[in-house]
């Protein structure tokens, strides 16, 4: 028994000095390191679960709901891509001024993203609204009727819910900026339980398709969005923001807030314009093909789950390291995020693969759109394990440094070229179909890790500075 005890205690001891030797420095212990790491992961999974289990009851309603879901997400992703992109910005610039020391600019900070988040969105989702029904009908005229009125009555449900949305993403910026995470979990359960359990009940109970669908994500986000700012404002922020640091103009401020968001804007629409095309040119291959690329799309989603908790921790980590002048620190913490990213997208894969005809089962998909959802999630789980974290973490890791043109320019270039273009030759004028375009999302995904790791080998994402 005492020598098992001791045994115990050597392999304990072990394993924290590797950690301590891993993951540990003058700016952070590796405790606070999975401190920040554990919420969002939990936070990555509770989501990606969550949309899984929401899409399956859609899916449980008719096929036509998941497609007409399935088209509305990139035309949605665009006006979500504007405040999102401000929430990313935000994120660098509060974990710069966080590692510089400066918490009086930390709070004016936060009151400038939390303002322009939502202005944005305010704008862009009364847009989106008055035209939905006009984007549908130009975008997807090959659909059937049926699919364009249920896609209809679902981009005006998300557009109006982008509003509360991004009251929600802005507070969350700052806290993750800050390296409060928990706060972060505890919101992000907030937000997806609500919207799990009202989709239960608008969806499965009270049959309302497609409507329910839309009234379960306001209500989540109406919610989520006032519990966010009322942690925000409280004092256990450890900020002392007041409303009135939200609602008043700090011109030098905004106009930072702008210029970083700039780059991370153009990038995300961009890439969901591409990603609207590919919809466009999968419409063509028929209602099947759609269902199959929704389903493949929400599964692989819970596969790099945690790996994409490693790419937002990438940023306070490497940002704060930033700020603090320590730039052989901050390349030294980028390789460590990059292989924990890899490591995550194992240790996911090994933990959900078995599972996977569990999963595939709660969408109740038609019989002969199953045989597709294999191929492409056997076509896409090689590519993501060898490039995932290259070709996803690490361009977190040089936007910390405030690197954002070229992660920009490169994300837009290698998506247009082959997630785009060659997707078209392959999946249309080649006759593979589906699976085309997945073999190019894997190609992508090397393409962009080749360039990022000859750009951070290079160190001049150190010389970037803001």
């Amino acid at each position: 028994m005492k020598s098992e005890w001791k045994t115990g205690l050597k392999a304990r001891t072990s394993a924290d000095n590797f950690l301590k030797k891993s993951l540990s420095s003058n700016y952070f212990t590796y405790q606070q390191i999975f401190e920040m790491l554990v919420p969002l992961i939990m936070d990555q999974f509770f989501v990606s679960i969550i949309g899984l289990l929401t899409t399956a009851m859609i899916s449980s309603s008719s096929q036509e709901s998941v497609s007409a879901v399935s088209l509305v997400s990139p035309i949605y992703a665009m006006t979500y891509a504007i405040f999102s992109s401000i929430s990313a910005a935000g994120t660098v610039i509060i974990a710069q001024y966080k590692g510089n020391g400066n918490m009086n600019m930390v709070k004016k900070a936060a009151g400038q993203i939390v303002m322009f988040t939502v202005v944005s969105a305010i704008f862009f989702s009364i847009v989106l609204s008055f035209f939905a029904g006009s984007l549908i009908d130009a975008m997807f005229a090959d659909a059937d009727i049926c699919v364009k009125n249920k896609a209809t009555e679902y981009l005006i449900g998300c557009a109006i819910s982008c509003i509360f949305l991004s009251l929600y993403m802005g507070c969350v910026a700052v806290f993750r900026g800050i390296g409060q995470t928990k706060i972060c979990l505890k919101l992000s359960m907030i937000i997806n339980l609500i919207h799990l359990f009202a989709s239960f009940i608008f969806i499965n109970i009270l049959r309302l398709d497609i409507i329910g669908t839309s009234l379960s994500l306001n209500l989540a986000r109406v919610i989520g969005g006032g519990v966010a700012l009322y942690c925000l404002l409280g004092e256990k922020s450890g900020l002392s923001i007041r409303l009135k640091d939200i609602m008043r103009i700090n011109g030098s401020i905004l106009t930072s807030v702008i210029q970083t968001s700039i780059p991370f804007a153009m990038e995300q629409l961009c890439f969901n314009g591409g990603a609207i095309l590919v919809s466009m040119f999968i419409v063509k291959l028929g209602t099947k093909s759609v269902a199959a690329n929704a389903v493949a799309n929400s599964t692989v989603a819970v596969f790099y789950a945690m790996g994409l908790a490693v790419s937002n921790l990438a940023v306070p980590v490497v940002g704060q390291c930033i700020g603090a002048g320590d730039r052989r620190m901050a390349k030294n913490y980028g390789k460590k995020m990059i292989w924990l990213g890899e490591f995550s997208i194992l240790l996911s894969l090994a933990v959900m693969v078995p599972f996977l005809k569990l999963i595939l089962g709660l969408y109740q998909a038609p019989a002969d759109t199953i045989g597709d959802i294999y191929k492409l999630l056997v076509i896409i789980t090689l590519p993501m394990v060898l490039f995932w974290s290259t070709s996803n973490v690490l361009p977190n890791v040089l936007r910390a440094a405030g690197d954002v043109k070229f992660t920009s320019y490169v994300s837009l270039g290698v998506m247009w070229i082959v997630r785009v273009g060659l997707s078209y030759l392959v999946s249309i004028k080649s006759g593979a179909g589906i699976v085309g375009v997945w073999i190019c999302l894997g190609m992508e995904w090397l393409i962009r890790s080749i360039i990022f790791l000859l750009r951070f080998h290079s160190e001049k994402w150190l010389k970037t500075l803001f």
